[in-house]
């Protein structure tokens, strides 16, 4: 029976693998190893799974912080129960079995979920031409919705991550001004309970990298935060728009309740997207030229509003 682990790494996107029946997966910080965790409490060589007559067993391989299973820990075990929470070092991870049925599956959703990122960059790319051209590419009902290019770079971002809510911002002159937002107003964001988030995008705007947290309530410089916990969010990630070194904006996305996990490959096709993203809002010179909405809300007054409440 095949099986799958699912890695927690703290402040990055989860791993997930799936493990056929009758083979070996060694963990650990080593590249050689099959599933390489960088985390300073993961020793090179840690452990290793192995499926064979008695089923799935896991092997700790002499590791200075040691493995554990559901909290206990173990030299070896066989994981008998068909779900189990185990540990290396100070990473947790979730193991599950599953029949071939679902490990097939799975695989299609992923050939899915592939699908309809190539599906949201055509969207952009028909969204970033000319009102006219975009109407007579018959991809959407009317051509006011194609020019709705901030939307749909939200939306799309929102969709792939598996979230609720978000927004985007544009860079104008010195400050960012919020483009487009899903499930939130304005008084959402000067709101004290969006002040964990805003620390996010701060952050990925700062390093110009993605910010993902999976397990908020585990990750050190958020779980503090009485706003995150008050607003009872469980997800987030916030993608840089970049290009050429260049900061265009930054799109957010969160969620509140369970959900799957942002994994490696959620990852790798946000940030294609966000590539995607920032080419066409450069093609379209919709960074300078894009209207602003009526009363638009400038990222500092966010800030402003954040400092001021808390």
């Amino acid at each position: 029976m095949p099986a799958r682990l699912i890695v927690y790494p703290p402040e990055a996107a989860a791993i997930s693998r799936w493990i056929p029946a009758g083979s070996r997966l060694r963990i650990g910080r080593d590249p050689a190893c099959e599933l390489r965790i960088d985390h300073p409490s993961v020793s090179r060589q840690h452990a290793e799974l192995t499926h064979g007559a008695d089923g799935w067993r896991l092997l700790d391989s002499g590791s200075k912080n040691g493995s554990h299973v559901d909290g206990i820990q173990v030299a070896q075990a066989v994981l008998e129960r068909s779900e189990a929470w185990l540990r290396f070092g100070d990473v947790l991870c979730e193991f599950s079995l599953h029949d071939e049925a679902e490990a097939q599956a799975w695989q299609e959703r992923e050939r899915e979920r592939r699908a309809l990122s190539q599906a949201w960059t055509r969207r952009l790319e028909v969204g970033a031409a000319p009102p006219a051209e975009a109407a007579m590419a018959g991809d959407f009902d009317d051509a006011a919705a194609a020019a709705d290019l901030p939307g749909d770079i939200l939306r799309g971002v929102v969709e792939l991550a598996g979230c609720s809510r978000g927004f985007l911002l544009l860079a104008q002159g010195e400050d960012f001004l919020v483009q487009a937002s899903l499930s939130l107003e304005h008084e959402d964001l000067n709101a004290r309970a969006f002040s964990g988030s805003v620390g996010a995008v701060q952050r990925s705007l700062r390093e110009r990298q993605p910010v993902v947290v999976n397990w908020i309530d585990d990750d050190p410089w958020l779980a503090q935060r009485s706003s995150v916990v008050t607003g009872g969010l469980q997800s987030l990630v916030c993608l840089p728009l970049l290009h050429a070194g260049r900061v265009l904006g930054a799109v957010y996305a969160d969620r509140r309740g369970a959900g799957e996990a942002i994994s490696q490959f959620d990852m790798e096709l946000l940030a294609a997207f966000a590539d995607s993203a920032a080419l066409w809002l450069l093609a379209q010179r919709a960074f300078e030229a894009l209207q602003p909405p009526a009363a638009p809300l400038r990222w500092t007054r966010v800030l402003g509003a954040q400092a001021t409440s808390s």
